[in-house]
């Protein structure tokens, strides 16, 4: 009788504990997957801070460390120039991403939510939605390429971030199959695989075959031929539903290829050009190279959000005519009015000069670029660790995979584009990375 007396009120409790943390993440998952997400524009930091603290995540020294480099950046690019709204606004940006990313969390024996199956119950939800509609856009118009929109919207990261989503929930259900074998985990990853698809972002599905190739590599002569076998199918799928479903789209993802194959700093593909550009400007000046021009005034999306006069027109008041001497010279040269007409194919992925990881070596210098990636890494091993010393690797299996697949996609990217300026994409990779985390440092402690 007081056991049952005990265990009423114990199991009451984990259900309020469950409804609350899913009704956040489904608030977040409204956020970062509809047009709601143009309200992160002032909202990402206040966003981040809560998930931090409802959460219990807690900041560790790899935080500390990158905030510090960031502020030395910071504050040696007074000797440049002011430029305080190009900082302010960068800073705005990476100030969330390093605290949600390098803080830890907060695990515990009792705990019996899993945060990392809500959270995909929630992106799921609405990723639907957006798919449903998406697919009713199609059919209602077969010849556009950015038709698949749903009410993801095209504000900002466009179409491109719908199809981030999908492919996550891709590889989520995907990895649910592999390990259990259920059709009710084959039906979904087929759904949002094909969702992924029809984005038509030819990158983000390169990046997408990558990630999920390495998140199963092991360093062994028979994984290696089934790993790459694995990649060579999955890319002859995609090719094939492009030519079945959009053969102008593969045509064009072709000629993408073959211009960054044929690089040209003068005509070739821009973004090529601009690491070149950083190439040849930023190791002259050994403060730049080392600690960065600082934040946002190379190529980032922050420079070209305040100094470009056709460039995110409707927050003029963010807008500055002065230009930083890198984002003049070496960014914007590459992407203005002039030059980016669309009815010419000119403003395609092969001639958008972004890429967070330029931006990181160019505005806050090699220094904090190889740290951030150092402990990136370090926070990988840390992870790894606890998988593969740990009894319970059957039950760590899927958030472990989930863990690594994003692990490895996050950096690629950074490296295509300025992601890590575009708040839905950070929160909807980063959430589920730490959730994924926090699942696998319960079922270690369950074991322990």
């Amino acid at each position: 009788m007081t056991n049952a007396t005990i265990s009423i009120p114990a199991r009451d409790h984990t259900q309020r504990k469950k409804l609350t943390s899913f009704l956040v993440l489904f608030v977040v998952a409204l956020l970062i997957g509809t047009f709601l997400r143009a309200s992160l524009l002032v909202i990402y930091p206040f966003i981040v801070l809560f998930i931090v603290i409802f959460y219990r995540f807690r900041i560790t020294p790899s935080f500390l460390i990158l905030v510090a480099l960031a502020g030395l950046s910071f504050a040696v690019s007074f000797f440049g120039g002011e430029f305080l709204k190009y900082k302010a606004l960068s800073l705005f940006y990476m100030l969330p991403l390093l605290l949600i990313l390098f803080c830890n969390v907060t695990p515990g024996r009792d705990n019996k939510t899993d945060h990392l199956s809500l959270y995909f119950t929630c992106l799921s939800i609405v990723a639907l939605v957006n798919n449903v509609i998406g697919f009713i856009q199609i059919i209602n118009n077969p010849h556009s390429d950015d038709s698949f929109v749903g009410i993801y919207s095209e504000f900002s990261v466009s179409i491109n971030g719908l199809m981030l989503l999908n492919s996550m929930l891709f590889f989520y259900y995907s990895v649910n199959f592999i390990a259990g074998k259920k059709l009710v985990h084959l039906i979904p990853a087929i759904f949002f695989g094909a969702s992924a698809i029809l984005g038509f972002y030819g990158a983000g599905l390169i990046i997408l075959l990558v990630a999920f190739v390495l998140a199963f590599f092991r360093f062994r002569i028979i994984a290696v031929i089934r790993t790459i076998s694995i990649g060579v199918a999955a890319l002859a799928i995609v090719v094939l539903a492009m030519y079945i479903v959009k053969p102008l789209v593969l045509e064009y993802n072709i000629a993408n290829i073959k211009k960054f194959l044929d690089f040209n700093p003068e005509t070739g593909a821009r973004k090529v050009t601009s690491f070149y550009n950083y190439g040849i400007s930023y190791p002259k000046d050994a403060k730049d190279f080392l600690l960065g021009s600082g934040p946002g005034t190379f190529n980032s999306r922050s420079a070209f959000m305040v100094g470009s006069p056709s460039y995110f027109q409707r927050a003029a008041f963010i807008k500055d005519e002065k230009q930083p001497y890198y984002f003049k010279n070496f960014a914007y040269s590459l992407w203005n009015e002039s030059n980016t007409r669309r009815d010419l194919y000119q403003d395609g992925f092969r001639n958008q000069p972004f890429s967070s990881v330029l931006a990181f070596l160019g505005e806050y210098g090699l220094i904090f670029t190889f740290s951030f990636f150092m402990l990136y890494f370090m926070y990988y091993q840390q992870v790894a660790r606890l998988f593969y010393t740990s009894a319970a690797k059957k039950e760590m299996f899927v958030p472990f995979r989930v863990f690594k697949f994003l692990i490895i996609f996050l950096p690629l990217l950074l490296l295509i584009d300025n992601y890590y300026e575009y708040p839905e994409v950070m929160i909807m990779f980063i959430v589920a990375i730490k959730f994924a985390h926090a699942r696998i440092e319960s079922l270690k402690l369950k074991t322990a």
